[in-house]
Order: C-alpha cells, then structure tokens, then sequence
C-alpha cells in the first residue's frame, strides 16, 4: 500500500477518538482530500445491486457509477453518459448518444451495449430506485447510439429512469447470477468521478479515488473518505479540520455549529409525516377524517414531537418547494375543536357530559398502531385526542407487525413517512395502492385515480400540471391522510466544499444535500 495512502488512513482512525476542540488547522493541500462523517456509516458495497435499500446507499454509490443523464447543482437534467438524446413527439421513442469519452474505471470504453445490458439485466434483478417495466424493445445503433422504445409514454422517463439508472458494465456483470451477493472489488467497477479504493463493513469507512480519466472533467478532490461517527464527535473533528460535511445535523446543534465558522445547508425533507386514517374500515365517512383533523394542533406536534425541527406540512400532498404544487389556496385544517365537534355530531356521534364521545351508544375506542420511530409523534396525537374526548389504544409494535396489521386492515389510525419528491408517477402507489407503505385509500368514485392515471400519460407539461393541481385540491378535500409535519433536514460544512439541497432531490427525488456536483471543478 502506497505511504501517502496508509498515512491517510492513519488520519481517518484518529478521528473516532477526538476528544477535545481545536482550531481548525489549514490544510497545506487544501482541495487533496474530503471527508463526509456520516452518523450511520455503512451503508454496503458501493454497488447498484448491493447497496442498502435507502437514500444514502444510492448516493453514495452514485460517486462511483454514472447514469445516462446526470443534474446540475440547480436539479436539472444535463449530459452525463449520454451526450445528447432525442424524443419523438408521441414520447415514445428515445434515441440516445452516448459520450465517447466514456470510460470505465478498469479502462474499456462505455457503449450502447452496456446501456441494453443494464435495461436487460433489470428485467431479471429489479432495481428499488429505477423500473424498466415500461421499456419495450432496445436497438444498438453502434458503440456510441441506441433506440429505446416504450410500452406507453411517460412524461417521467428523463428523471425516473434516464437520471435515476445507473448504468452496469456488461463485461463485469453479464456472469453475476446473484448481483445482491457480488461485493467483489469487481463490482464496483463504474465509471463516475470516483472509485472505490477500500471498503471496511465493520467500521463503517470508504475510500473513493479521483477518477483521472473522468469524462465529465476533473473532481476537486483527490481523495474522499466517507466515516462513521457521531454528530457530536463529528462537530469536534469538524473543527479540528479532520471532517468536511456532517449530513443529517441535529437541529438542536445548527447554532454551535454556525458559531465555529461552519456553514449549515437546511431544507424542508418534504417526507411529510402524516396520521393514516382506515378509509377503508372505521374512517369511511370524510367528515369523519375531517373532525380529527380539525381536533388536532399541528403547531403542538411540531413543538413537542420535533422540538422544532420541522414545519406544518402541506394538506394537499404536494410540500412546499414541490415543482407541481400549486399555489392556489387548500383547507388546512387549523386547529379547530368547536368545528370538529360539529361535524362529529353530524356524523351521529354523541357527547358526554365528561366530554368522552360515543357512536351508537358505544365508548369510541380507536386502534392506533405505530412503529417506535413515530412514537413521540404519535404520543402527542394520542394526548391531543384523549384531550378531546377521543380514547384511543396507542399500541406500539415492531416493524414486521406494524406491516401486519396494515395490511390486514386491523387498525384506525397510524403513523407513516414516505417521500412526496421526485416525478409523480408514482402517487398512486403511496396513496390507493394494497401496499402498507400507502394511504391506502378507499376511492370510491374513481376521481383520484382518474386524474392520477392520466397526468402519467400526459407528456404535455401544461396540461399535466393542470391535473396535478387537481389531484391536489382533492387529496386535501378527501384527506386520505392528514399531513402532519414536515421534518427540516440539515447539514454541516466547511468552507472547503458547498453542499445543496436540489429543489426536487437527487434522482428520483432523495432529499440529501450530497449530489456528487459538489464534487466537480
């Protein structure tokens, strides 16, 4: 192993055992190495088919593998692997043109066959962040060209799949049966600005490389290390000049870190979370879901559960900042527990004189199920509604029974969390869909997934934010959930580097402020 590189190392282990603050030292090579300390740290092979099923897995791993069309630091779609590409006017066709430039990190140019292997490869080893369901037939046109055809069109095609797929090297996979269990150095043969040098599972470190032979240019820094540690741990190395970025910063310490020097990059996640009624079983009734919503204090959940660390979030699904909310005024709800009254008894509820509420003659008792993430928020919701007359059975499980009981039905109300970013093909999935993760929603007249289904075949953009604008005005009309906060996210840096949060997220829309632009000269 080269001296310059263990003695990197050397400097990485010394950052685990920082105990006290210094001043921040300046570096003599100032653009030679970046270091993220991340809280979690491990998140597996830097691989597509390996790494862990989240947002840092993905973004990560896009440091060492490319996709077709990549973003600039304001979230719009610019030439990556593909230099340019053309659409038909039906938004069936694609034809692609690759950058000859491109090479992968073991030397073999990167060409129109990878692009049809990778789709291929897919169809029998799917992605979690990029379908190629709707992918009819692929045509290599040469080294350089292809033609994509689709099933049917889709106005999400750049971003869902175009930005979000990274592209496999056919050389190295095409004899990988098992791609979740090829963690091989091979694996992580990509072509993007970095490759990766060394990987410790149990430590939770990587080590990335400047690519030299980029051919998007020259990243800004030689080396890039990715550590596990602690936020306070962390803030400590920051100041000793050892750390670069700390992503995911507690609220609570934006202001220390700020007086030290340091910028702090925050944003709204707009992974609302959101109080899931049963429309399907106790909630049928809208007037219902719309009584709670009126009974509960928004501003409270975000005081106590948060701490403030989050904002009242958007009724109509779409969060602020959303390229397809409209601005047009939606209900909120605000905490209004004379209206919720009325509404109650409107729906055949009565109320004791103690103020506990009853519907045909029985104790209302509602079965909320959470996981133990939500439970500060749900404790608060609970409060809220035993405050108002409304008991309730706050049963906190584990995971696998939470998903259980959703999926049976066997609940009134819970707790969930999802992402409202990237295209909105996929809506229909987190709102009317089987699947525990969704709403759930029992859409009775079809208006919902009416409008959903034909904004997905829309490629005219004016007529597709029209329905989307639409489907707005009714998710918070209909109220399948309530949105109740939306968390703010933060991260550290020193002034070395400039993380930013993209307006829609990274890809398919992952609300980190680590997209590999900060990288790039």
């Amino acid at each position: 192993m080269p001296m310059p590189l263990i003695r990197f190392l050397a400097a990485l282990l010394l950052i685990a055992v920082l105990a006290t603050p210094v001043l921040k030292a300046k570096s003599a090579e100032p653009n030679d190495h970046l270091v993220i300390a991340d809280a979690v740290g491990d998140y597996g092979p830097l691989a597509p088919l390996a790494h862990h099923r989240n947002g840092p897995g993905y973004v990560y791993t896009s440091y060492v593998f490319d996709t077709l069309v990549g973003q600039d630091p304001e979230g719009r779609a610019i030439p990556d692997l593909a230099q340019s590409w053309q659409v038909s006017a039906d938004g069936m066709l694609w034809n692609i043109m690759m950058d000859e430039k491109a090479r992968w990190h073991d030397g073999l140019p990167v060409t129109a066959n990878d692009v049809v292997f990778t789709i291929s490869y897919l169809r029998r080893h799917p992605y979690l962040f990029a379908s190629v369901a709707n992918i009819g037939e692929t045509e290599v046109l040469s080294d350089t060209s292809l033609r994509i055809s689709l099933k049917r069109p889709d106005p999400d095609f750049l971003s869902s799949l175009l930005q979000s797929l990274p592209l496999l090297p056919r050389h190295i996979y095409r004899d990988q049966e098992i791609p979740g269990r090829f963690v091989a150095p091979r694996a992580s043969i990509g072509s993007g600005p970095y490759r990766l040098v060394s990987y410790d599972k149990v430590q939770g470190r990587y080590l990335l490389e400047r690519n030299a032979s980029y051919h998007l240019g020259r990243s800004k820094y030689r080396r890039l290390a990715i550590v596990r540690m602690a936020p306070d741990p962390a803030i400590q190395a920051m100041r000793a000049g050892k750390v670069d970025i700390i992503p995911n910063l507690p609220i609570a310490r934006i202001a220390d870190v700020r007086a030290a020097g340091f910028g702090v990059e925050t944003a709204n996640s707009n992974h609302p979370v959101r109080l899931v009624f049963n429309s399907r079983g106790a909630f049928k009734e809208r007037m219902l879901r719309h009584a709670l919503a009126y009974a509960i204090d928004r501003q409270a959940i975000v005081d106590i559960a948060f701490q403030g660390a989050a904002v009242i979030a958007e009724t109509g699904y779409f969060q602020n900042g959303s390229p397809w909310r409209a601005s047009g005024n939606t209900p909120s709800y605000s905490h209004a527990p004379e209206t919720a009254v009325k509404l109650l008894r409107d729906c055949g509820w009565t109320r004791s004189a103690h103020g506990a509420w009853s519907r045909d003659g029985v104790p209302v008792r509602l079965k909320f199920i959470v996981g133990n993430s939500f439970l500060a928020v749900a404790t608060v919701v609970s409060d809220q509604l035993a405050a108002f007359g409304i008991r309730t059975d706050l049963q906190v499980l584990e995971n696998a029974a939470v998903q259980d009981r959703l999926r049976g039905g066997n609940y009134d109300l819970t707790i969930l969390s999802s992402s409202t970013m990237g295209g909105p093909n996929g809506i229909g999935r987190r709102v009317l869909s089987n699947s525990w993760r969704s709403d759930q929603f029992r859409d009775e007249n079809g208006a919902m997934s009416t409008l959903l289904k034909e904004q997905e075949r829309t490629i005219d953009p004016e007529r597709r934010q029209d329905l989307l604008q639409q489907f707005q005005a009714l998710y918070a009309q209909e109220l399948p959930a309530y949105m109740l906060a939306n968390p703010i996210w933060a991260t550290a840096h020193t002034n070395r580097v400039s993380p930013r949060y993209l307006p829609n997220g990274i890809a398919i829309g992952i609300p980190m402020a680590l997209h590999k632009s900060m990288l790039m000269e």
